[in-house]
């Protein structure tokens, strides 16, 4: 193990990072897993012949369909997605109004009820989760476009090499009966890939201290601060076991902003 020498001039700020840094390394692993048992944090299951929408794509890029047809497809799926909350993303109902992307196990304490929904366009980050009254930008959308495809051409010419270039990485779920899903937290276009050149196991990165446990609902921080029951809270859990096959379509679609 590296010795830690402590000078006059270092700080506790950078003992700590030593220490939470070597913790890290020790509770990292690299474990393969079946695809199918892998989801988006969406809910869309990896690797199950239902609907994903990456997964969509890369496998119509895959089976050699029109660019026209797979991109007015993924264009569809984008302007009606339009969730207000985690009720609507899953298709579950829930006792009260819980924002998008806060998680029972969610460690913040800001429970914004408008959370996951931007004023400015712009600000959005992830094309999925394009939550903006203004609509969502063409820029953004042809963006997406790149990164699928070029995360295709890249695993069916030359493979997934983790090692070179980083896992996909993943949120373990455990039931108390001891089955598990995995979040994938990043690597969403190369999992798609594999599944569309036929792959069914992927090494992924996962680190054991963020495994979210069934037995431990009643720990679970939006649980103990009261913004999620228990019965809430384990309706968000379970649903990634279940997956989510389709999605609820928003009355009024949103605008492309073609810039």
């Amino acid at each position: 193990m590296k010795t830690l020498k402590l000078e006059p001039q270092y700080s506790l700020k950078k003992i700590k990072n030593f220490f939470n840094t070597a913790y890290l390394k020790s509770s990292k692993q690299i474990i393969s897993i079946p695809i199918n048992q892998c989801r988006h944090y969406c809910g869309f299951r990896y690797g199950c012949n239902s609907f994903n929408p990456y997964e969509q794509y890369i496998i119509g890029l895959h089976q050699k369909q029109s660019l026209e047809t797979i991109r007015k497809r993924f264009e569809d799926f984008l302007i009606y997605y339009r969730p207000q909350n985690f009720g609507e993303v899953f298709g579950i109902e829930l006792s009260k109004h819980i924002p998008l992307w806060i998680y029972p196990w969610h460690r913040g304490n800001n429970f914004n009820t408008s959370n996951g929904w931007l004023e400015n366009v712009d600000d959005i980050i992830d094309i999925i989760t394009h939550f903006s009254h203004q609509g969502v930008k063409r820029s953004q959308i042809n963006q997406e476009y790149k990164w699928l495809e070029g995360a295709y051409h890249s695993i069916s010419s030359i493979g997934y090499q983790p090692q070179k270039y980083d896992y996909i990485e993943v949120l373990k779920l455990t039931r108390q009966d001891n089955q598990s899903v995995f979040i994938v937290k990043d690597g969403n276009h190369r999992l798609s890939s594999l599944v569309a050149i036929g792959n069914s196991d992927v090494l992924v990165k996962c680190y054991g201290f963020e495994t979210i446990k069934e037995r431990n609902c009643y720990q679970w921080k939006q649980v103990q601060l009261g913004n999620y029951s228990e019965e809430d809270a384990l309706k968000v859990f379970n649903v990634y076991f279940t997956g989510v096959d389709n999605f609820r379509k928003a009355q009024e679609p949103a605008l492309i902003i073609e810039k």
